[in-house]
């Protein structure tokens, strides 16, 4: 939180009084953020940090709003806290996950504590159980650059359930002298990532190369910030999620903490296998398996594809989301690494906040189209249907696929509109008024 000003004062009283309100300030919880351990329709985890230490780490909650008056909450629940060792300014990280929710409903809550302060009352709602129809939006490669507001608030727009970012996420590099990179990140959702109706989005996140030191490695103390700021799934970093009856995600590690091969690919293989009857199935990773920037045969995509193409081909994944190239991508239907009707959907990759990379002005074999786009993923989710839409900065939707989905011929339009060079200038002639 900011501090309050200190301002010309004439009396000591005053300025006394400003600053005991600037150090309340500081000790009161600065972040609010939401993820999931679990179950999705049930629960719900409330992650905040504060400065000082606290003795609780608690959450008041009710399904009616009650602006912040600790004692008319219902309902309470309470968590622990802890910190990342060496990390200068010795923060606590406060973890509460509310259980027996109902699905579909609304809650109301507040966090922190009696000594040091509670967050502002904010609200959630869970996701339904059965059928219904499901919207979230996907993107990657973020950053706290001035760009990544103004794309939050496109998405928060459009009213999704929860935001899924695929991999570096605040380029932090898991460098603990750069928790400032993290604070502003944090902010920038906290503050953007609230529907029209107030909700506040929560997050999925998957692990990507700024998340940890050198891009790769197997430390136990690597990856602290990732690990430890979000409650998900304790020290390994892939996880599958479930929403609903009609959706499966399976978060990735594409080699950063953990191989791809090995235990990784035997718990995917098994997992899609247990997840056979959620009829979409979606994986989200970092390094794409069909890159649109780098080589086709870069380090990290090979490894993906050995790994990780026979298991999506024989569960029959739906599409996977890929980032680290800071470009936009819609892939063939591919299976066995050719196209196919049957196949798998990829899509990325990873400009949801980075600036865009050139691209190959000629398309590689398995893309539809590949462009230079800041970008994130509308993706609506029905019992027998998914539709994805592409939306830019300006929030248009500049791609939707199936063809025949609704919008798909105006996003044509935008597309080429941002894809197309546009012809020069004709010379005016010399003495013209401009």
């Amino acid at each position: 939180m900011e501090r309050t000003p200190m301002r010309n004062c004439r009396h000591g009283f005053l300025a006394a009084i400003l600053s005991l309100a600037a150090f309340t300030g500081q000790a009161a919880p600065r972040h609010v953020y939401l993820t999931w351990q679990g179950d999705t329709s049930r629960t719900i985890t409330i992650n905040y940090q504060t400065f000082e230490a606290a003795e609780t780490s608690t959450v008041f909650f009710d399904t009616k709003p009650r602006n912040g008056r600790v004692s008319e909450y219902r309902q309470k629940a309470q968590g622990s806290a802890h910190q990342i060792p060496e990390l200068p300014d010795a923060r606590n990280i406060h973890w509460v996950e509310l259980t027996n929710l109902t699905p579909g409903g609304t809650y109301y809550f507040i966090a922190g504590d009696a000594q040091h302060g509670f967050t502002a009352e904010r609200k959630f709602r869970t996701l339904p159980a059965g059928s219904q129809n499901l919207r979230f939006v996907i993107g990657g490669d973020m950053n706290i650059g001035p760009d990544v507001p103004t794309l939050l608030q496109q998405s928060a727009k459009l009213s999704p359930a929860f935001g899924v970012v695929g991999g570096d996420i605040a380029y932090a590099n898991d460098n603990l002298t750069n928790y400032a990179k993290w604070d502003a990140w944090l902010d920038h959702w906290q503050t953007n990532m609230v529907t029209p109706a107030g909700f506040t989005i929560p997050m999925v996140l998957a692990i990507g190369n700024h998340e940890v030191r050198g891009g790769t490695a197997t430390s136990p103390t690597n990856g602290q910030f990732y690990l430890r700021y979000f409650a998900q799934n304790g020290e390994r970093t892939y996880y599958s999620r479930t929403f609903g009856k009609n959706l499966a995600m399976f978060l990735l590690d594409s080699g950063h903490l953990s191989p791809h091969g090995g235990e990784q690919a035997a718990w995917l293989d098994a997992e899609l296998a247990a997840l056979k009857s959620v009829p979409t199935k979606f994986a989200v990773y970092h390094v794409p398996l069909y890159t649109t920037v780098r080589p086709f045969d870069n380090g990290g995509s090979v490894l993906g594809r050995q790994a990780w193409l026979p298991i999506f081909d024989r569960h029959h994944l739906t599409a996977a989301f890929e980032h680290h190239e800071h470009a936009f991508k819609r892939t063939q239907l591919l299976r066995e690494n050719k196209p196919d009707p049957q196949g798998t959907l990829y899509l990325g990759d990873g400009c949801w906040g980075q600036g865009a990379r050139k691209v190959d002005p000629q398309l590689r074999w398995y893309q539809v189209k590949a462009a230079s786009i800041q970008h994130f993923w509308r993706v609506d989710v029905g019992p027998k249907r998914v539709e994805y839409r592409a939306v830019n900065k300006a929030g248009h939707i500049f791609d939707v696929y199936p063809a025949n989905a609704a919008g798909a011929e105006a996003a044509e339009k935008i597309y080429s509109s941002l894809t197309q060079p546009k012809p020069p200038e004709t010379p005016k002639p010399a003495g013209t008024k401009p």
